[in-house]
């Protein structure tokens, strides 16, 4: 009853401001019977929208974007119906807004939901409802915006970027604006199917928002403390250090309830003679450093990309002591990124993570290998950008860039004239790989030291053992020529950060790329390729599928077993992107 008199008030007023003459005439003011109430709306947002000063877009940002978006679409509202305030509307947005874990609880989009959440209930007068639609309006805008664009600002990392090039480190990140436009999305009448559209499918999104639901608990419920220096902590050790230790592990779930077998501590223990059963009696179970807590330390090292030795040395306390405030911003970073990731929806891809060291093959969404991987090192960072692989190379020549010729050949060459022969490299006049040889045992190399003179011939290195690309190279051609690749120097894989090439994506265990191509492609023959593989004759084979593979730079991620997983920053990424307010 209450909200029926409510409603009838409102549509008495706003037909009486419509239709009033002004004070000074001595027309009655006279309120029409059965108009459109929304055309009503219309005309009331129509007079105060393009009055000189409008009240209406008092304190909204991109007043230019409402004053067209409303008078292209007739200055109809989005927010009022026949009924008065289309409550489901503003109720959903609201609902967004309120569940939304990634947006700043004291940011100006959470701020003004509460504001106008609050503001409703006073509404009184027509101007006050005109007021509410362009408000509600300007939240939704936002809101979209930010679900859509993020809040990373890309003009500002660019810029250091570029700043990088100062010390010849040429660092490339494309990323792809998300294929919307704001305005048609105000227009589409349901909110549920609109905020569906525009969330990201791919890469991890939705596990990445499961991550930060389970740290923001763990902040709700007192989050961990750092652990006080120390030395060296491994299985045998004991102390109160050991204690916070475990009570670390059990906030971040990587220890899970295990009882403490202290007699086979103290069996196991190299000083064992220095212990006896007074001492054992005093010392707490927590204290001790057991085999649980061993597995539990291996189990942190895993998700944070470390050396899984279960010894608490200084780099595992250096991760261990990142606090959880720090991981939620690693997580709402990374979720940033994948907004601007490619929107299309592959039916099978590669996906190459750079900090994760990582090639994940995919299909239907679901991963169905993954390989490691070696990626340029911090001076030659891997660019960040997607292509389509389109063609294999198999015994491929190593066609030397001339950086490398310049910056590591020619310095070699002024030190040892052997060092060309010892690698196996040969010079050529072009990049032909059948054009004649050169003979540069007279050349004097000290002349292309200072880059000023460039290198006038073309060097390779022919398929064999020690060819740098291994037996077969995936090509996806790109302005950064850079590629997947086999290597000889398959002992980096051991390496739990493998951060060596200069650009390029080496591949560990490439047949097995290989064979996944061949299973979906009929142009590529498995068994003749494998064939070819055993001689060093370099061919050719051109897939009739091009299959799509992105390079991305994701330092988080939830696993398939939904557990929280950590990369190290390889290229300062994280601390070059920041965060606006939104």
């Amino acid at each position: 009853m209450k909200r029926t008199i409510y409603i009838l008030f409102i549509t008495l007023l706003l037909s009486f401001s419509l239709y009033a003459d002004s004070s000074s005439t001595n027309k009655p003011k006279i309120a029409l019977i059965n108009v459109d109430f929304q055309i009503e709306c219309s005309n009331q947002l129509r007079q105060y929208l393009t009055s000189t000063q409008s009240v209406l877009l008092k304190k909204i940002n991109n007043k230019p974007f409402f004053l067209r978006f409303y008078r292209q679409n007739s200055y109809m509202p989005l927010w009022i119906n026949e009924t008065g305030i289309n409550q489901n509307q503003v109720t959903t947005l609201f609902s967004y807004i309120k569940n939304d874990i990634t947006l700043n609880p004291h940011g100006p989009i959470y701020e003004h939901y509460q504001l106008l959440e609050k503001s409703m209930q006073t509404i009184e007068t027509p101007l006050q409802l005109a007021q509410l639609e362009v408000q509600l309006t300007a939240l939704y805008y936002d809101f979209l915006d930010y679900s859509i664009y993020g809040s990373i600002s890309w003009q500002e990392f660019k810029r250091k970027l570029v700043e990088l090039r100062k010390y010849r480190i040429y660092a490339n990140w494309i990323e792809y604006k998300p294929p919307y436009s704001i305005s048609e999305l105000l227009l589409q009448e349901n909110i549920n199917d609109t905020m569906d559209e525009i969330t990201p499918k791919r890469f991890g999104y939705q596990g990445l928002l499961l991550a930060l639901q389970q740290l923001k608990e763990i902040e709700a419920n007192g989050g961990w403390e750092k652990l006080p220096t120390s030395k060296t902590l491994a299985l045998g050790s004991s102390g109160d250090v050991v204690k916070k230790l475990r009570e670390r592990l059990e906030k971040s779930h990587d220890l899970n309830y295990c009882e403490p077998k202290i007699d086979e501590l103290f069996e196991n223990n190299e000083n064992n003679s220095s212990y006896n059963k007074e001492n054992q009696a005093q010392i707490e179970p927590d204290a001790f450093f057991d085999t649980c807590l061993e597995n539990a330390v291996k189990h942190f090292q895993k998700r944070h990309g470390l050396d899984e030795d279960g010894v608490v040395g200084g780099t595992t306390q250096r991760v261990l002591n990142i606090t959880i405030q720090e991981n939620i911003q690693t997580i709402l970073l990374n979720l940033e990124r994948i907004k601007w990731l490619p929107r299309t929806m592959d039916e099978r891809y590669l996906v190459v993570n750079i900090p994760e060291f990582m090639l994940h093959y995919i299909v239907n969404n679901e991963t169905q290998k993954k390989l490691k991987v070696i990626v340029g090192d911090k001076k030659h960072p891997t660019p960040i950008f997607n292509q389509a692989v389109s063609f294999m190379i198999l015994n491929p020549y190593w066609k030397v860039p001339e950086g490398i010729v310049q910056r590591e050949i020619v310095p070699a060459m002024m030190k040892n004239r052997n060092y060309l022969r010892k690698e196996g490299i040969e010079a050529h006049r072009t990049w032909d790989e059948h054009s004649a040889k050169i003979n540069l045992s007279s050349l004097y190399w000290a002349t292309y030291s200072s880059g000023k003179i460039k290198f006038p011939y073309r060097l390779m290195q022919p398929p064999g053992p020690k060819n740098a690309l291994g037996k077969i190279k995936f090509k996806f051609p790109n302005q950064f020529d850079v590629y997947l690749h086999d290597t000889p120097t398959k002992h980096l894989f051991d390496k739990s950060v493998r951060a060596f090439s200069h650009g390029c994506v080496r591949l560990w265990q490439p047949e097995s790329l290989l064979e996944s191509i061949a299973s979906f492609d009929s142009a590529i023959d498995l068994a003749q390729a494998e064939e070819i593989l055993k001689g060093t004759e370099s061919i050719q084979l051109n897939m009739s599928q091009k299959l799509p593979i992105y390079l991305v730079y994701l330092t988080a991620r939830m696993n398939n077993d939904n557990e929280i997983e950590f990369s190290n920053d390889i290229y300062d990424y994280d601390k070059k992107q920041k965060l606006r307010l939104r």
